[in-house]
């Protein structure tokens, strides 16, 4: 199959979701296309371009039709398995796979897709790349055809189309791209007198924000819904964030590890929490009181 009938098929899905459903069902893709099929550079461009356009332009459209039954495509393309396979092969050429069970899950599942395509996992002649380009091709377009007579078959539905295409729009809107959360993030740290590092800390609460959107009822604001969970992270983070350890209180205080590190953090944090929030003024407190450590446990 060559990369021209896939794209054709690409556009003829874009153009039915425009219509149905709106324009950011499935967005251009800005990713240079291959300009060749039968070397290396083109079969990694081939790749690069799939992912971006079921992962990133697709990445709640495809998902959500391919889970709805009554589509068609090629008898040997499972359009779930062809996805997981896009994903495998980009993470095989553009990672430094390891020896996880995951890395070596993904490793097997891309060189031997290579194998049964065209005889080798190391393909090097042009025939033997032109063969892989050609068959990727194939996959990618399972995933489209299946895609297109879901379309074709179910939101044109007089019975269900309508609240389909109500779900489909609803998943569009909740589903904010990192950015949208970044500005929040930034925004609420401007009121509260804070600084983060917007990316880091955004990172692995990602998903979790993204859940909170869906369960979001319809009849809310979700920008404030969203501005407010935002926010007690914030505070949460910086309610358990002291700015000294462990390796602070034994040089301030000239001790060896022992449980009084233990018992000095703890009477920081109680100074944290009555609003002691400056590093040098905590370490001050600490020394000043340096004899309760021996004390008693705080």
């Amino acid at each position: 199959m060559t990369f021209q009938a896939l794209y054709a098929n690409v556009t003829d899905l874009r153009n039915s979701l425009r219509v149905y459903v709106g324009e950011n069902a499935l967005p251009e893709i800005s990713v240079r296309p291959p300009a060749n099929n039968d070397d290396e550079a083109s079969f990694l461009r081939l790749v690069g371009w799939s992912y971006a356009l079921i992962f990133e332009a697709g990445r709640v459209t495809f998902p959500f039709l391919i889970r709805l039954p009554g589509g068609d495509s090629p008898a040997w393309v499972d359009p779930s398995e062809a996805r997981q396979l896009v994903h495998s092969l980009r993470t095989w050429i553009s990672h430094n796979l390891g020896l996880s069970d995951h890395d070596v899950a993904v490793s097997r599942e891309a060189m031997g897709w290579l194998r049964r395509i065209c005889g080798t996992d190391s393909p090097a002649t042009a025939e033997e790349w032109s063969t892989c380009f050609g068959g990727l091709c194939l996959e990618v377009d399972g995933i489209v055809t299946y895609c297109k007579s879901v379309v074709n078959l179910v939101l044109t539905s007089p019975d269900d189309g309508e609240s389909t295409i109500s779900d489909l729009t609803r998943r569009l809107d909740r589903y904010w791209p990192p950015h949208e959360f970044d500005k929040i993030v930034t925004d609420v740290c401007y009121r509260l007198g804070e600084r983060l590092d917007v990316p880091k800390f955004r990172a692995p609460r990602l998903q979790d924000w993204r859940q909170y959107l869906e369960s979001v009822a319809d009849a809310d604001d979700i920008e404030n819904q969203m501005v407010r969970r935002i926010e007690r992270d914030i505070l949460d983070h910086f309610n358990n964030l002291l700015p000294i350890d462990g390796r602070d209180v034994m040089e301030v205080l000239g001790i060896e590890p022992s449980p009084e590190v233990r018992m000095a953090l703890n009477y920081a944090r109680q100074l944290w929490e009555s609003g002691i929030r400056d590093k040098e003024e905590l370490l001050r407190c600490l020394l000043h009181e340096r004899s309760r450590f021996r004390e008693e446990d705080i």
